[in-house]
């Protein structure tokens, strides 16, 4: 599809980033004095309604953002890997549902490009025919794999691995170089979060080959003999790496590292704000607002807890505005 079947999706996002929350807002809510401070800063923004529930209306910004992208983009397929994140998120609740008897209920996310109820019900029934083909795979092999060996952790990494592959073949299939570096920063980052974790815990060589996807700025092989000698050693490599901030950061805390993650993604993110045409302003927007609504989190979660501000600042990411 040609970049100028967006141009009145492009214009309407631009008027809309308008409302996004700037690095000047955070600083507010940063620098407010307690928890009920910064929420009647966000509700005298006009960021949450004056009798919405935080939480409730947090939760229907995501939601009301992708209705909004489904109804100006002129390719709703293009944009649909944004939400399958969420498909693969519920089919780990479904199968880990399915061997422990448990609802899982308060663990399905939306918006996402299956019903979690379709999820739900064709784990419940091993009808895994009934979900859609990007699904059907990692239902299949992850249900094996659970129900022989219980392990929930083993499940978890198999749907991740599945859930990045899924987002690369998505950027390949559009053709889109802004889509394929997107999803290389993604799966690049997750790749670099679970090596770390698997080193530190000693995990052996075969949890680490099924935990990590293939990419193409970083081996996988290296990666996984580095993350098996421990901790130092992966270290090392990273730093050897094109992603030696990553290391450095992980040096720092495990808050500065996650930090890093969303930043080197968002950096990316912000080449979209100079496109007056084609599908990258509304990739970048989706994302935006999913990051600006988990840094108010983060905030107000701080607050609840009564973090100071050098503590909080750590853990803020940078905002697309």
């Amino acid at each position: 599809m040609k970049d100028t079947a967006y141009t009145f999706a492009v214009s309407k996002l631009r008027a809309v980033e308008t409302r996004l929350l700037n690095n000047s807002d955070l600083e507010q809510l940063i620098n407010a004095p307690d928890y009920e401070g910064a929420v009647a800063i966000l509700r005298e923004k006009g960021f949450i309604g004056e009798n919405e529930d935080v939480q409730y209306a947090l939760k229907d910004q995501i939601e009301d953002t992708w209705k909004l992208l489904c109804d100006i983009s002129p390719d709703k397929d293009i944009i649909e890997f944004l939400v399958a994140r969420n498909d693969f998120h519920n089919l780990k609740a479904a199968l880990k549902a399915f061997v422990s008897q448990d609802t899982a209920s308060n663990y399905y996310m939306v918006p996402s490009a299956v019903r979690p109820e379709l999820v739900r019900v064709a784990v419940s029934n091993k009808r895994f025919g009934d979900l859609p083909v990007f699904l059907r795979d990692a239902a299949e092999k992850t249900y094996a794999v659970l129900v022989r060996t219980m392990d929930g952790q083993l499940a978890d990494i198999m749907i991740d691995a599945f859930t990045l592959e899924d987002m690369q073949r998505r950027a390949e299939l559009s053709g889109n170089d802004y889509l394929r570096k997107l999803a290389e920063l993604y799966s690049v980052t997750a790749n670099i979060k679970t090596a770390f974790r698997a080193a530190k815990t000693g995990k052996d060589e075969q949890f680490l080959k099924t935990a990590l996807c293939e990419t193409k700025t970083m081996n996988k092989s290296a990666l996984v003999q580095a993350a098996r000698k421990g901790p130092e050693e992966l270290l090392g490599y990273l730093l050897d790496s094109s992603y030696k901030d990553a290391a450095e950061a992980i040096r720092l805390s495990p808050s500065a590292f996650e930090k890093w993650c969303d930043d080197t993604v968002m950096a990316h993110l912000n080449s979209a704000k100079y496109k007056s045409f084609g599908v990258e302003p509304l990739i970048a927007y989706y994302i935006a607002k999913e990051r600006e609504v988990k840094t108010v989190r983060i905030i107000l979660s701080c607050k609840h807890n009564g973090f100071g501000v050098g503590a909080i600042k750590e853990r803020v990411r940078k905002l697309y505005v």
